[in-house]
């Protein structure tokens, strides 16, 4: 590749990343990836945080600074953490946790600064938010007190979304290389979606969060940490019962056009049936079995 190219991509990737985190955040992270992978901590760190700051002295562009600066942490951080040599569940664990404190820190900072009225002006900002979305009913009320306490799951589930997509949709954005050395160092952590099993806290985590949500326990204590528990549980089980998706569509031979079309299917209105599915592969392990019936229908024949 040429020098003229590779700035090229490199302007690209810089440019996407900033459009694609305006637009929707969490495809943010998959250039970001590739502008880590490609050019190295050294220039992805001074570039990408010089990006994020310039957004951010700007009243206009502060939301996006601090949202862009969040990505570059997230995604920096994560591909460290891989480059020692740690599985996607450890980076993404670690990824994550660390992203908590800069982010608590942050949060406290700016409330001292604010004061008292901290609060208000979170529920302001949530406010307006809300006008803008279509009116859903009388059935439907969302409340901003309710989403301010959900908060933390949020930040966690669009933070966990971002790492998935980064992982799963690198190798789609960027080509493949022409010889076989240079794609043999190409990532393997996405293989490693498509293995994807949670650990037992989680499930102990979600057990514990559900009697704890609807067990009518304390409801400014109890409650909100539980129903943030539930939150980010049904997104780790949402991503295994999409490992387990994958792996049945695998199964049938289907093409990728097919795939693509029945997996957005499935994502967009299937969410729950999907997390629930991620949750039973726990204890019956579903892709083993689908992995076990060509050899048994094979020794048959």
């Amino acid at each position: 590749m040429s020098q003229s190219q590779r700035v090229t991509r490199f302007i690209f990737y810089t440019f996407w990343a900033v459009f694609m985190t305006a637009l929707t955040y969490v495809l943010g992270s998959v250039s970001l990836r590739i502008l880590r992978a490609k050019h190295g901590r050294a220039i992805y760190w001074a570039w990408s945080g010089l990006i994020a700051l310039a957004f951010c002295l700007s009243a206009k562009t502060l939301p996006l600074g601090i949202a862009f600066l969040s990505l570059v942490i997230l995604v920096g951080v994560f591909c460290e953490l891989e480059e020692l040599g740690l599985n996607f569940l450890w980076s993404a664990f670690f990824t994550l946790l660390i992203s908590s404190l800069i982010s608590g820190g942050a949060f406290a900072l700016w409330v001292s600064r604010v004061g008292p009225k901290w609060l208000s002006q979170i529920l302001a900002g949530i406010d307006s938010l809300l006008k803008l979305l279509p009116q859903m009913g009388n059935n439907m009320q969302i409340q901003a007190m309710d989403l301010v306490l959900q908060i933390p799951s949020i930040a966690l589930i669009l933070w966990m979304s971002s790492l998935y997509l980064a992982v799963l949709l690198e190798g789609r954005l960027e080509p493949a290389k022409k010889t076989a050395t240079e794609n043999a160092e190409r990532p393997t952590m996405r293989a490693q979606l498509m293995q994807l099993r949670m650990p037992d806290v989680v499930v102990w985590g979600f057990i514990l969060a559900l009697l704890g949500a609807f067990g009518g326990f304390d409801k400014n204590i109890v409650e909100p940490v539980s129903i943030n528990v539930l939150n980010v549980s049904f997104v780790l089980f949402f991503f295994q019962g999409i490992a387990v998706v994958a792996r049945f569509f695998e199964r049938l031979k289907m093409g990728p056009f097919w795939q693509l079309i029945f997996m957005v299917l499935v994502i967009v209105h299937l969410f729950l049936f999907v997390s629930l599915l991620g949750l039973i592969d726990y204890w019956f392990n579903f892709r083993a079995r689908l992995d076990k019936r060509p050899q048994e229908f094979n020794s048959e024949v």
